[in-house]
């Protein structure tokens, strides 16, 4: 996987854009499958979307897809959003560090052994 960010689109007023992303995180650990692949689809003369390895990857829970918006001046330098987008992006990746959902899937807790997980 080499995506990390993508772009799905902007809205504006007089005063602020919002741009709507996508990250995509790598998992390495507890990944936890889904049947829906990813929000990025194609548009026809824009974007072919995700691709067929892609989505599988986001399915197989080996990449983890969460979406999230950006509120800006109108007027920012696309290279100050850039460096915001991809600050998120270190931020959430440093706190998943690779571990998938299912990191706690059937943990329980009973009352001669305390807690455990199977």
């Amino acid at each position: 996987m080499s995506k990390r960010i993508i772009v799905l689109g902007k809205t504006e007023t007089e005063t602020e854009m919002t741009i709507s992303v996508i990250f995509w995180f790598p998992i390495t650990s507890f990944p936890a499958p889904q049947t829906g692949g990813s929000a990025w689809v194609p548009v026809a003369g824009v974007s072919s979307g995700a691709s067929t390895a892609e989505n599988q990857a986001i399915q197989a829970g080996t990449v983890k897809e969460e979406g999230g918006s950006f509120t800006f001046p109108v007027g920012t330098p696309v290279a100050n959003l850039e460096a915001v987008l991809l600050q998120a992006w270190s931020n959430r990746n440093a706190q998943l560090n690779g571990v998938g959902s299912y990191q706690y899937y059937g943990a329980y807790n009973d009352s001669s052994a305390g807690w455990a997980q199977t």
